[in-house]
């Protein structure tokens, strides 16, 4: 009987199967990972979280409807929970092959966003099952109005995984979206141009600081007022405070996940600001 291949060998396969069926996306996945890697070996800002973030938002965003909008979100996040058990997948750190699904308090900013600015046009970088996604697009349906467009690749070692793209996305909302499978180095500027203009934009994509200030910068151009700028896991490199410090048009908020210490950000560009 052949011995089993061990993990190293069965990694270096699927890499090799990777760059063989697409790649520019393996080699752009490769980038990023040692840009991290790089970044990792460099001190770390420390961000001060606001445990209050959801009033904060409100107020940025000009909203008085905390409740309505608090007990809005917690029946549509009843919803995605339920999607996951119906459909028997993981739910949560690590479930998507080690990739984690949306965070509800990630979640819950997306939605205050969308449903009290009403945007025509929002765009996301990372799908994963679509908890973000799901959440975005019930907010354009009770909003009656507006469009989301998805750029993500899915997997590209556990390819097995590729299916479960968008598991817990309903088909009652998908008029409202348009999924562009790539990479946003590859797929964004092209997808902006074609746009013009962009409301909210959502970065859930590969966290290293090189793809996040790609993608920032490139929807700043694009980005209405007042407009809004999310990251996810802002807490894993300087990206933020770079960001912030070259265009400091925008009011910060960095928020607590509900689990563990990870952070993510919330950006409200000012109306007067150049």
């Amino acid at each position: 009987m052949p011995a089993l291949a061990s993990p190293r060998i069965d990694r270096g396969i699927r890499v090799a199967v990777a760059f063989a069926s697409d790649p520019f996306e393996a080699v752009e996945r490769a980038r990023d990972q040692i840009a991290e890697r790089r970044e990792q070996r460099q001190a770390l800002p420390s961000y001060e979280a606001d445990t209050r973030w959801a009033e904060t938002l409100r107020q940025k965003i000009g909203s008085d409807a905390g409740r309505d909008l608090a007990d809005e979100f917690d029946d549509v996040w009843r919803g995605v929970e339920a999607a996951f058990a119906e459909q028997q997948l993981p739910f949560g750190r690590g479930a998507f092959g080690g990739w984690d699904d949306g965070d509800p308090a990630l979640a819950r900013a997306a939605w205050y966003v969308v449903r009290e600015l009403r945007p025509g046009v929002v765009v996301e970088t990372g799908v994963g099952r679509g908890v973000t996604t799901r959440v975005i697009l019930e907010a354009l349906a009770r909003n009656g109005d507006g469009h989301l467009w998805s750029i993500d690749v899915p997997p590209l070692l556990e390819r097995g995984l590729a299916d479960e793209t968008a598991a817990v996305v309903p088909a009652s909302h998908r008029k409202r979206w348009t999924f562009i499978r790539g990479s946003s180095r590859r797929r964004l500027r092209p997808l902006l141009a074609q746009l013009g203009h962009v409301d909210v934009f959502l970065h859930d994509s590969f966290h290293s600081a090189r793809n996040l200030l790609f993608e920032w910068e490139a929807a700043l151009p694009r980005l209405q007022r007042p407009g809004v700028l999310l990251a996810d896991d802002v807490h894993r490199n300087a990206a933020l405070t770079e960001f912030t410090r070259a265009h400091p048009t925008f009011d910060r908020i960095v928020c607590p996940h509900d689990e563990g210490v990870e952070l993510f950000a919330v950006l409200v560009r000012r109306n007067n600001g150049s």
